[in-house]
């Protein structure tokens, strides 16, 4: 009986353990048979959406802030669009109370204004702590024909303002705005609260907004600037869709420099002239050349703009978004621009944005999307300011990297006609989703690798997408298709752990043609849940099938794969049971059981009785 025990335990484990297999095998069957969307495992990914507790200010105090921003420009402006014609004898810059700091109003001439300037215009609030490093501590605002232009020579360094008690910013209102370093050094313009730079957003922070006019920056690094809203979030570049008659407001633009020290207006002369307000901007454009964005709230901020044109910049620690193409931004074209590390996305291009074209870019490091692409109608219908049911596009991302975001690699919501062409996207969760009804939606020609679920996915009804010539390698699915269409031809895929190809749901006209799968997995193209495909010629051979539930069990209760088991088990056990035997045997002497004559008992006759005889 003793014997028999260790046979029974080996095949009581045998079975265990087996079942143990089985029933894994069978988890990760139904895990990967259900396809679920795949999400991010971050705080913003989940939905999509930004959360509260992402962003370290104060959303209460920061959007009082904002709104009070807003009204002392309001002001300005309306000063400035009645003052050159109401007060007398009114010549050259001036400047207005605003607050718990005044406002040095720039209004039009024909030669820029320079820091040169600005310290003779504002001895007291724009000073020079040290060579080449000066200090702002009052707001300026530029008016249409005006221009400042802030050039640094090397380790030229602008601290603006910014503490708990107040803060600065620079800020044109149909002017313009160039500021320029050297090609051996930036021009640097930082946030400074008596110490070091501010980093504390919920009181405010200096920031620099280009509203109309133009914008020009070159070799130059703007960091820890901003707060809360686009608009303050550092640097911003913003205007609205109407022509806007700046010059009308400002006046003539004389050809005379202007005198030395810049008038106060005083606040009870300026009371009637506050109801007199022109609210027409222009759009704003610009040409941004070797710029450097550090830790602002929002990187580099552009809405109502058209001519954009960015190159070898780079953005990054942002507290939110890095390079953001908000609304109405036309024929603006990134090139070798990076935006990494960012809290939420690197680079998003926001809905009615046409003809952007993001090339040779890289988005790599940020808490969701790497590029989003939103290009859904600004209403869905009848709305209060009569805004038309359009959709964008035109927008195309080419020869980009795309690398270890949180979320995905490239989103695409709603739009038409947009590209993605020559990109290598790897390391995020999802490379590619085209979602939100994008309709003509071009993925060609990508190298799609490492992907922690799917390599692309296109998903929810009205997506439409054309998927050729990329090669997937790494992850889970290559290519995801639930309740929209796609054409899938030509891919090469490889070292898959689920699928090649999933469809799921109503997939009307899906095509699924010429494309090459390896991997291992369940199957290459799964498609049992699923209507309207056209699934065929594809090339199959690369593909090595996963166990699953079934085949284990159909490979396990046939009759000679039964017996084999029987005898594997006899076996094991046989050599366990022998083992045992084989460990309690030892070597032992064989004359252990003698003793000798001396320690017999009396009843044994002794020799020296029988010598005594």
């Amino acid at each position: 009986m003793t014997s028999r025990r260790p046979l029974l335990l080996g095949i009581v484990a045998f079975l265990v353990i087996a079942l143990v297999g089985v029933a894994f095998i069978a988890a990760g069957s139904i895990w990967r048979e259900s396809e679920v969307d795949a999400v991010g495992h971050n705080e913003i990914a989940a939905n999509g959406n930004v959360q509260g507790e992402l962003y370290p200010g104060d959303p209460r105090s920061e959007a009082r802030i904002v709104a009070s921003e807003e009204e002392r420009l309001v002001y300005v402006r309306t000063i400035a669009s009645a003052a050159r014609w109401r007060v007398d004898g009114l010549a050259g810059p001036y400047r207005l109370q605003t607050g718990a700091t005044t406002t040095l109003v720039l209004p039009a001439r024909v030669v820029p204004y320079t820091m040169a300037d600005l310290l003779r215009l504002a001895p007291e609030t724009f000073t020079e702590l040290a060579s080449s490093t000066f200090v702002l501590t009052e707001n300026v605002v530029v008016l249409p024909g005006a221009t400042l232009s802030l050039e640094g020579k090397e380790g030229t360094t602008l601290r603006m303002q910014s503490d708990e008690d107040s803060f600065v910013s620079i800020v044109t209102l149909g002017g313009s705005l160039s500021m320029a370093g050297t090609p051996a050094s930036d021009l640097e313009i930082t946030s400074w609260d008596g110490s070091g730079a501010d980093s504390d957003t919920s009181d405010g922070r200096a920031y620099i907004r280009v509203i109309g006019g133009h914008a020009s920056f070159a070799h130059t690094t703007a960091s820890s600037l901003g707060f809360w809203s686009g608009n303050t979030g550092g640097l911003a570049l913003t205007g609205t869709d109407t022509p806007g008659t700046f010059a009308d407001a400002s006046g003539p633009a004389p050809d005379a420099v202007a005198p030395a020290g810049a008038r106060l207006l005083p606040e009870e002369d300026l009371e009637s002239l506050a109801d007199q307000t022109d609210s027409d901007y222009s759009v704003v454009t610009a040409g941004i050349d070797s710029l450097t964005v550090r830790d602002n709230a929002f990187g580099l901020f552009v809405t109502n703009a058209r001519d954009i044109a960015i190159r070898d910049t780079v953005i990054s620690g942002s507290l939110v978004d890095g390079l953001v193409l908000h609304r109405s931004v036309t024929d603006a074209t990134i090139t070798r621009t990076t935006s990494s590390d960012n809290a939420v996305d690197g680079i998003t291009v926001g809905r009615s944005s046409t003809r952007v074209e993001l090339d040779r870019v890289t988005a790599n490091g940020n808490g969701r999307n790497g590029i989003s692409l939103d290009g859904q109608p600004l209403a869905d219908g009848p709305n209060a300011v009569g805004t038309a049911v359009v959709t964008y596009g035109g927008n195309r991302v080419v020869r980009s990297t795309l690398a270890d975001n949180g979320r995905y690699g490239v989103e695409v919501s709603g739009g038409e006609n947009l590209q993605l062409t020559g990109n290598i996207i790897r390391g995020n969760e999802v490379g590619v989703v085209v979602n939100y009804g994008a309709e003509r939606v071009r993925v060609v020609d990508n190298e799609i690798r490492d992907q922690r679920t799917q390599g692309i996915a296109v998903r929810e009804p009205g997506a439409q997408a054309d998927i050729r010539r990329n090669t997937i390698t790494g992850g889970d699915t290559g290519v995801y298709v639930r309740d929209a269409t796609a054409s899938v031809t030509a891919n090469t895929m490889r070292s898959l752990s689920g699928h090649g190809v999933s469809l799921l749901g109503s997939v009307p006209d899906t095509r699924v043609t010429g494309n090459d799968v390896g991997g291992y997995g369940t199957v290459a193209i799964w498609d049992e849940r699923s209507t309207g495909a056209l699934v065929e010629a594809n090339e199959l051979l690369d593909w090595h099938p996963a166990p699953t539930l079934h085949s284990v069990m159909t490979s396990v209760f046939q009759p000679l794969t039964f017996v084999w088991l029987i005898l594997a088990m006899l076996l094991l056990g046989t050599a366990f049971t022998r083992r045992r035997h084989l460990r309690v045997r030892t070597i032992r002497n064989p004359y252990e059981e003698r003793v000798p004559l001396t320690a017999l008992t009396r009843g044994i006759v002794r020799i020296d009785d029988i010598r005594a005889r």
